[in-house]
């Protein structure tokens, strides 16, 4: 069920992609899939639910991309940044025709707009949007730039969606690397203009609906999985004695990362993989730091499975 589920929204991504939702139908993605279209309706009630899975597997795609990125080593903040904007823009410019679809949507459907706005979901991501824009804001212009910090996040959108109407209208040869330049150096002049006149805000953070919300969301900077199971796996290898003991523990990990990997991970197969590691003290400090983010991050694709509660 999961691989089918991948194939489907992957198959419906490329499709969208190439020529649009509007020009796309079930019975063709049912088709290239290698499936019936009942069977494809049986997983998808309608094209809109499936147009909404495939936008939510873009996003959290890219987030995880964001997040690898994150925490690679040698990058100044600067330089981390840049990366991140220039692989956002990246991903706008391969899902080109489905992403106009879906703005078009929204900007003609605001009643549906204003429902997915306060999907428990949206509502998580736009939270943890906020936490991370405002850790990158303090950690270019320091502590001082919190209070403008939804003006320079007003001031991005704004830039962020003009270039890529221009890029994908009017300009196609402007180049990502240029654009992601542009609009930090753009950023630079706002944010430095604001510390040295310090006008009071237009709006200030504490007055901004989803920084004020109840939210009990963990907005800790988080490594990925993947960074934490390899560094599993090289303490095991370099620290545990050979034989049958590390043999298990590296199956293990290979298997949990496999896992990791799959658009659903499967709750029996996670919880399993993490209870054969839980007893080797070498990797207690980051099996913790696993769960923790697993809880945190991933139990929105752990299919639920009440025979593991």
């Amino acid at each position: 069920m999961n691989e089918k589920k991948k194939l489907i929204i992957t198959t419906a991504l490329q499709l969208f992609s190439a020529k649009g939702s509007a020009a796309t139908s079930m019975q063709e993605i049912a088709e290239i899939c290698g499936m019936s279209k009942g069977s494809l309706y049986l997983m998808f009630k309608s094209k809109e639910e499936l147009e909404s899975s495939t936008m939510e597997y873009c996003i959290f795609t890219l987030m995880d991309e964001m997040s690898q990125i994150e925490h690679e080593t040698g990058l100044t903040s600067r330089e981390r940044l840049h990366k991140q904007t220039e692989t956002l823009l990246v991903h706008v410019s391969e899902l080109k025709e489905f992403l106009r679809v879906q703005m078009r949507s929204m900007m003609m459907d605001e009643e549906q707009h204003r429902k997915e706005r306060c999907n428990p979901q949206h509502k998580d991501l736009e939270i943890r949007t906020l936490h991370w824009f405002k850790d990158k804001l303090e950690d270019l212009y320091g502590p001082e730039i919190e209070p403008y910090t939804i003006d320079l996040i007003l001031l991005t959108h704004g830039l962020f969606l003009s270039y890529v109407k221009i890029w994908f209208t009017e300009m196609p040869s402007l180049t990502v690397s240029k654009m992601a330049s542009n609009m930090l150096q753009t950023i630079d002049y706002a944010a430095h203009g604001l510390l040295d006149q310090r006008p009071a805000p237009l709006i200030p953070l504490e007055q901004w609906p989803a920084w004020s919300s109840d939210s009990d969301t963990d907005f800790t900077v988080m490594r990925h999985p993947i960074h934490i199971i390899k560094q599993m796996k090289d303490i095991i290898t370099s620290d545990m004695p050979p034989g049958q003991l590390r043999n298990d523990a590296l199956e293990t990990i290979a298997i949990l990362r496999q896992e990791m990997m799959e658009f659903t991970p499967r709750r029996a197969i996670i919880l399993g993989m993490m209870r054969n590691l839980d007893h080797i003290p070498v990797i207690q400090p980051l099996h913790s730091e696993l769960q923790h983010i697993m809880d945190a991050m991933y139990s929105r694709f752990i299919q639920a499975d009440s025979t593991q509660q």
